[in-house]
């Protein structure tokens, strides 16, 4: 499967949205994640619109053939211990067509040579204790689970 990785940008926004929406519904909300509306699609694309206009945080998209099929969102941030930067995952989602044809890998090899090159101390990501699929996928690369890290957020 030959998978080519490109940056977002205004003109993919159509293309993409709904992949977005399956990234939304694929998570514990009950919705099956190729269950989309119209009004949700709308929403979608005004968050990729709004995401373009954000400076901090890249996409980069998977297409085959003619299909966009997957993205993965990254952001840099700076570890004052190590005294370089930090390649954070955000986000990674495949279309359920495409999972385990090699688009997450694609992707997160991506996210590995743009921490490299950067000079990243590390690259970094969560996920949920029971997504096992993504967890395989992770040890495979060689990300270790961080025993004794929680994760803690303040929702604005």
């Amino acid at each position: 499967m030959s998978v080519e990785i490109v940056p977002l940008n205004e003109p993919l926004v159509p293309y993409v949205k709904s992949l977005i929406a399956g990234y939304i519904n694929s998570s514990s909300n009950g919705v099956n994640e190729l269950d989309s509306t119209s009004k949700q699609l709308e929403e979608c694309e005004e968050i990729l619109n709004r995401f373009l206009q954000n400076s901090k945080s890249y996409c980069y998209v998977a297409k085959f053939d003619q299909d966009y099929v997957g993205f993965i969102v990254l952001s840099w941030s700076f570890s004052i211990s190590k005294g370089h930067p930090v390649l954070r995952i955000d986000a990674l989602y495949s279309s359920p067509k495409h999972r385990n044809t090699g688009v997450g890998r694609k992707l997160m090899q991506y996210a590995i040579d743009i921490a490299i090159e950067n000079k990243a101390s590390r690259l970094q990501l969560e996920t949920d204790d029971d997504n096992a699929p993504a967890r395989n996928l992770y040890n495979n690369l060689g990300f270790k689970l961080i025993p004794g890290k929680g994760v803690y957020m303040a929702f604005l």
